[in-house]
């Protein structure tokens, strides 16, 4: 099962990810935007989305607007009624008249914020059926048999569509987090650092809002200093970035990256960059299946 989670509040993606991910693959956007590229590309690609938890407050395109998109979309691919991906609204709003509206556009289910696991899983049985465990892993590449013994790969980038072609190629080889901008890949680390459970490698793009590429890896490696990680003991920074300035290139290097690569990303180029780190055995190359 497929599930996409759309919420521009990283700590409600983040708990519905928790409570979802062990019965399906989860991806996540953080706006209505990205919402409707990642159903359009899912489509185009038939791998359909089996459920999206929606929310309705966000800026650009709200919930609602990504919605009626959605149901155009599906429309488009001559895909109606039953056959359409099921939507549960996930909102604080309990106004009647945004219940009324999601569903004359096409929602299955509202569920009022705040996130209860039990009570939310309730909903999503309700429309799925029975929520059989995942299996351990959704590649035929071969996998170490402990999951907490896999690399951990954070991937930061604000344009959907390179977050999930890098998800594509780590995936076989890592556990794949993302994050939307410099602040949150920071944010990221820090909860990473405090658990013991820190990140093996990052691809960190340049240009992005907020803070930049070059902001967050200068407070990444700020915070690896206050824990007393130094050198080859930090993370391994792969800046993945279509700046092919030499200045933007040096300036990395000098704020503590391990490599750069400049887009569009080719899948051998950032194997050889993963084998020289020591990310990936020199052998092996993950499968994009």
């Amino acid at each position: 099962m497929r599930i996409l989670i759309v919420d521009d509040d990283r700590v409600c993606r983040e708990l519905l990810r928790t409570v979802l991910e062990p019965y399906a693959r989860c991806d996540q956007a953080v706006n209505g935007d990205e919402a409707v590229d990642a159903f359009r590309l899912a489509l185009e690609d038939d791998r359909r989305y089996d459920l999206i938890c929606l929310d309705i407050m966000m800026p650009g395109t709200d919930g609602h607007q990504a919605l009626e998109a959605i149901r155009a979309l599906e429309r488009s691919h001559g895909i109606g009624g039953s056959d359409g991906v099921k939507v549960i609204m996930t909102t604080a709003l309990v106004d009647s008249k945004h219940c009324i509206r999601s569903f004359k556009e096409g929602c299955e289910d509202y569920y009022t914020k705040p996130i209860k696991q039990d009570q939310f899983l309730r909903h999503v049985r309700a429309l799925m059926g029975d929520l059989p465990p995942r299996p351990s892993f959704d590649s035929a590449a071969e996998r170490p048999a402990d999951e907490s013994a896999r690399k951990r790969f954070l991937i930061v980038d604000d344009d959907a569509v390179c977050r999930e072609l890098l998800k594509a190629m780590l995936e076989p080889y890592g556990r794949c987090s993302l994050a939307y901008d410099g602040r949150e890949a920071v944010d990221t680390v820090r909860l990473a650092l405090d658990d013991n459970d820190p990140y093996d490698m990052m691809c960190l793009d340049i240009m992005m809002p907020e803070m930049d590429g070059h902001e967050a890896l200068t407070a990444i490696r700020a915070l690896e200093v206050e824990r007393g990680v130094y050198g080859s003991d930090g993370v391994k920074v792969i800046m993945t970035t279509a700046l092919s300035d030499s200045r933007h290139c040096i300036r990395s290097f000098k704020e503590g990256c391990e490599h750069y690569i400049t887009k569009p990303i080719k899948d051998e180029a950032l194997f050889d960059k993963m084998r020289e780190l020591g990310m990936l055995a020199e052998t092996g190359a993950p499968s994009r299946g």
